[in-house]
This record gives structure tokens, sequence and C-alpha cells, in this order.
């Protein structure tokens, strides 16, 4: 079966974004993924750490799509889902990556508002894993980090099918810095892509 692709995304994508999210016709082979197919929506962050991220999942088997562009928030992420379910490419287990960019810019009512919009919209009976913040820019936006960090695991609380990837916690203790405290450098992406990699393993297991 061949490949397919979104052809609403942009043939030739700007600087800040994914290349055109690909469907593989061919499943990858393995343990413990066993083949399954894993939806990624996040921003420049997933875009940065994309490749590696992917190496890892297709060697454990897995079978990764990836939807990023940076700058994102959470009301794209929102049209994300719902381009997915037209094309019957939302699988059971969906990673967000999303909340840097709204954290900034958006009043946190509305960033909670589509925080419980975006995992209702996924629905009860996929997995859903969200890497939570790790921000290092000021005390200011690093509070704000950890209300969202917060928002995400009281929602895990009370929604079986969401797990929390726990960023924030491996890159403190690994003094991952952010150059604009944000965006990392080569390390800092390969151990994301190993802790996000890791906690769609223990899915499985």
């Amino acid at each position: 079966m061949p490949d397919r692709t979104d052809r609403s995304w942009p043939a030739r994508p700007p600087w800040d974004a994914c290349p055109r999210p690909v469907w593989p016709g061919t499943p990858a082979v393995g343990a413990p993924g066993a083949g399954r197919r894993v939806l990624f929506i996040g921003d420049s962050l997933t875009r940065e750490s994309r490749v590696g991220t992917a190496r890892l999942l297709r060697a454990g088997g897995w079978t990764p799509t990836f939807r990023c562009w940076g700058s994102r928030r959470l009301d794209w992420g929102l049209a994300q889902v719902t381009r997915a379910r037209e094309l019957g490419q939302l699988p059971g287990v969906v990673v967000v990556a999303l909340g840097t960019n709204d954290i900034s810019w958006v009043d946190e009512v509305t960033t909670a508002r589509r925080v419980s919009a975006l995992l209702d919209r996924i629905g009860p009976r996929r997995q859903v894993l969200w890497v939570d913040l790790h921000l290092t820019r000021s005390a200011w936006l690093d509070a704000r980090a950890a209300r969202f960090n917060a928002l995400l695991r009281a929602h895990a609380a009370r929604r079986p099918n969401l797990t929390v990837v726990g960023w924030h916690r491996v890159a403190a203790a690994h003094r991952i810095r952010g150059f604009d405290g944000i965006h990392y450098g080569p390390s800092g992406y390969r151990l994301r892509a190993q802790v996000v990699s890791a906690a769609i393993d223990r899915l499985a297991r």
C-alpha cells in the first residue's frame, strides 16, 4: 500500500513547518510497537526533535506521523485533530506537545478551555500522551509553565486515557536550558526524543 500525504499541507512548507504529514502505507515491524500508529501534534520543539523521535520509534516497531509547525497554539492543534479524523488518520495513540505559545500570549482561562476541548476532540478511547513544558526564559514564564503542567496533571487524574510525559522533570535534572529560554541545542532534542519514545514504549508494556 502506498504512503498517503495530506495535500492540504503546503507542498513546500515554510522553514518553521514540518514536511507534509505522511501516513505510511507499510507499518513498522518489531516490538513493542508491533506496527501500531502514533500521531504527533506539536510546535517547533516537535519539529526539531522529529527525526530523532521517528528513528527511535520505528526501531521499536511504531509507525509515526507528524503534524508540527512552529509557533502554533492549541486552537491549531484542534484543527489538526479534525483534519486527521477527516482523513481517517487519527490512530489509537496521539502525542500532543503544545502549550508553549499559548502560555506566552493567551489568557489562562482560554488556554484551559482549549486543553479540555482538544482532549475531548481526540476522545476517551485513544491513548493521549501530552509532553509537559520546560521553559527557562523568565520567572514569569516559568510560573505560567508550572500552572500549565499542573492543569495537565489535573486532567490526567480524571481522564484515564491521558498520560503526562514529564519532560520538565527530566530536562531540569539534566540541566537542559534553552538558548532562548524555549528552544534547545542538539543534546536537548536528543534527550527529548528519548524521553518521548520511552513514554510511548511504556504504553505497550
